[in-house]
């Protein structure tokens, strides 16, 4: 018993021992962090008051800022203002130079038209010309391909030949060349006048043309035909030319003219190419020289009268020749 009440004692010593240790162990740190939390509690009102310290300056701070930006929104209105002004007169500028240039544009639009309307006007007087020329260019195509058929005709098959429509001192005589008749369009001919210059049809273009053929200037019918021909273009107006041709040479036609006072009628010669002989059916083949004929031809070229005297040597019906050309007149 006593052991065990020995035992016991001890076992309670022991135990008080160690629990006073470990309470005092435990405690240790509870009174550190005891001692800590007034730290602590001192830095947070520190913290505390530095912070509406902070607050405070910040709050001055900001006044300040709101004056300045009341100022800057004081400028910024000015600015607007100036602005809309200098924005209105630009506005106003604008629309006067608008108006002055809409005002040049329409004045320009206008000249322009009436300047293409001119021209278009012109353009289609041009128009007009260019048909015109294109008409006539064409007729003359046509006459000209008409002609080329014609020669090639000739130079396959030689001219035509009639025989019997005319007599040289009764004898029946030959004529090489086409028959002209009324109506016809007046065939084109290349003759020398008196100073040796080329004459074709178109060399009297516009003209009412009495043509007469003859053998020879220097025979007694010819020379009275001539004559009085002459004497009767000095009645007519400037619109109708005679013109007489033959195989004379031009120089003899020349010397003949001057010797009978001759200057009416106009006398050509046929000697290079018998072109009028063949060309009007005229030249004689047995005497290759031109048969005694009468052709009126009108301003437009076309034929409206012809005479082939039957005897060569017999003068034209001069009334009906001179009747014809006043119809026409």
């Amino acid at each position: 018993m006593m052991a065990i009440r020995k035992a016991k004692r001890t076992v309670k010593k022991t135990v008080k021992k160690t629990a006073g240790k470990a309470i005092k162990k435990a405690a240790k740190p509870a009174k550190k962090a005891a001692k800590g939390s007034g730290k602590i509690e001192s830095k947070w009102k520190k913290f505390i008051a530095q912070k509406d310290e902070l607050i405070k300056k910040l709050k001055g701070q900001l006044m300040d800022k709101k004056g300045v930006l009341q100022e800057g929104e004081k400028t910024v209105r000015e600015a607007m203002g100036k602005a809309q002004e200098e924005i209105s007169a630009i506005r106003e500028k604008t629309n006067q130079t608008l108006m002055e240039w809409k005002e040049k544009a329409e004045a320009e639009y206008k000249r322009l038209k009436e300047e293409l309307e001119k021209k278009g006007q012109q353009w289609g007087d041009k128009v007009k010309d260019l048909e015109e020329y294109k008409r006539i260019a064409e007729k003359k195509i046509a006459d000209l391909q008409a002609k080329a058929k014609e020669y090639v005709t000739r130079a396959v098959t030689g001219p035509e030949e009639r025989r019997g429509l005319v007599t040289f001192k009764g004898g029946p005589m030959t004529l090489v060349g086409p028959e002209i008749k009324v109506g016809d369009k007046a065939p084109d001919f290349k003759v020398a006048d008196n100073s040796l210059q080329a004459a074709t049809l178109d060399s009297f273009r516009g003209k009412i043309k009495i043509i007469t053929s003859v053998p020879s200037l220097d025979t007694p019918v010819c020379d009275m035909e001539t004559r009085r021909f002459n004497e009767e273009a000095g009645k007519m107006p400037d619109n109708v030319v005679v013109l007489a041709v033959s195989m004379d040479l031009p120089f003899a036609q020349k010397r003949w003219c001057a010797a009978a006072g001759v200057e009416k009628v106009k006398t050509l010669s046929d000697y290079q190419d018998r072109s009028f002989g063949l060309a009007y059916g005229v030249l004689v083949k047995e005497l290759q020289l031109l048969a005694r004929a009468v052709f009126i031809v009108d301003d437009r070229d076309i034929v409206r009268y012809i005479e082939m005297v039957p005897e060569i040597t017999k003068e034209p019906d001069y009334d009906r020749a001179l009747g014809a050309v006043k119809g026409l007149l």
